[in-house]
């Protein structure tokens, strides 16, 4: 009986059960590309595994993929090869996978086999430069070659930056001794990389001191880390007993890649769009999420209505706009989190940062 390994996950309040296919995919005609998608539904939902059924591979003009076309906005912003393997956790056992799902499905990640081990040939109607099938009409292609090509070449990349930071640390070592209360830290970052390794995107750029710079793909994304971790770190308080609070700054820009690995990373991003997404977090109290109203915007969008791994109540608010210090035009704040636990009001004037009033339209 062959088994498969598929990546089970949540995203944007939706489960998905993604399934890597090998680059053999690109080459089957449409028709048995969605019989072999109907299999992976039948054998993935049987198996006892709920969501959508999403296979994907890496074909030569880019990423492809076969989902239900609701999807497809989501997945064209979150989803790709890395994402995929880096969250593969179920194993999928099945008689089903066999025949031509067995070649595509076996070693996702190798090289496409020989073209007299191939399935047939696609018919002339599926080349590159011939509109698709009917029966394609689900597939999409997130990725194209042009555009693959161009990603390769710039070391530029729009991300959303989070930045958290454990406030009072001072205090906690003045409460508990240096050896608890560094105990008590390393348990706070198990927490925190546990619950970023349930997500589809996150990425830990780097940690220093009490402090995350963390990535993401989507704002939504990235405020459903923030407010999951703020839930997770107060049932660790109830249960230690302690009151290890954090605060957390959401920013959307372009930033600079460096993929140097110098001490001890093997990526960094650099840039003014770093520096504000760290300024907004600095004005941030305990227990509170404060984002810029691009990243606020496109999270309400997406979240605003889905309970939040058993938040049942979430409130967003504008603050208005704040002088930040080294950011040339004023940066407008907005927060969102639970009320009667999140402070839920304007941050306080800082040498930093000052409210200068109004909002921009």
């Amino acid at each position: 009986m062959n088994s498969v390994q598929v990546a089970h996950v949540r995203i944007q309040g939706n489960e998905f059960v993604f399934v890597p296919f090998s680059p053999l995919m690109a080459s089957v005609a449409a028709a048995d590309q969605q019989n072999l998608l109907k299999q992976m539904r039948e054998i993935c939902h049987g198996f006892g595994l709920n969501g959508e059924v999403v296979v994907v591979w890496q074909g030569p003009s880019g990423l492809g993929y076969l989902a239900d076309s609701r999807y497809h906005g989501v997945l064209s912003k979150v989803l790709n090869m890395t994402v995929v393997r880096s969250n593969l956790n179920k194993k999928v056992s099945s008689p089903a996978i066999a025949g031509l799902l067995a070649q595509v499905a076996l070693d996702p990640f190798g090289a496409a086999p020989a073209a007299t081990q191939a399935p047939s040939p696609a018919p002339a109607a599926r080349v590159p430069q011939a509109a698709p099938s009917h029966a394609a009409a689900d597939e999409h292609r997130s990725m194209p070659g042009i555009h693959a090509g161009a990603r390769k070449a710039t070391s530029n990349r729009v991300v959303t930056m989070l930045f958290t930071d454990l406030v009072g640390s001072t205090k906690l070592k003045q409460e508990y001794g240096d050896a608890q209360a560094m105990q008590l830290v390393r348990q706070h970052h198990d927490l925190v990389r546990s619950i970023l390794a349930s997500t589809a995107t996150g990425e830990e750029v780097s940690t220093s001191g009490d402090s995350f710079f963390i990535a993401f793909a989507t704002p939504s994304e990235a405020v459903t880390f923030a407010l999951r971790m703020q839930s997770r770190v107060e049932d660790m308080n109830e249960a230690e007993g302690t009151n290890i609070q954090d605060r957390v700054g959401i920013h959307v820009g372009e930033v600079y890649a460096d993929n140097a690995k110098v001490a001890g990373k093997t990526f960094d991003f650099n840039g003014i769009q770093v520096d504000t997404a760290a300024r907004i977090m600095s004005l941030a109290q305990g227990k509170q999420i404060l984002m810029s109203r691009f990243a606020y915007e496109n999270a309400f969008q997406m979240l605003n209505g889905y309970e939040i791994d058993g938040i049942p109540d979430i409130e967003w608010r504008n603050h208005g706009l704040y002088e930040v210090k080294g950011v040339e035009d004023p940066v407008e704040i907005c927060e969102v989190g639970e009320p009667g636990f999140a402070p839920l009001k304007p941050p306080p004037d800082s040498e930093k940062a000052k409210r200068a009033g109004g909002y921009r339209r």
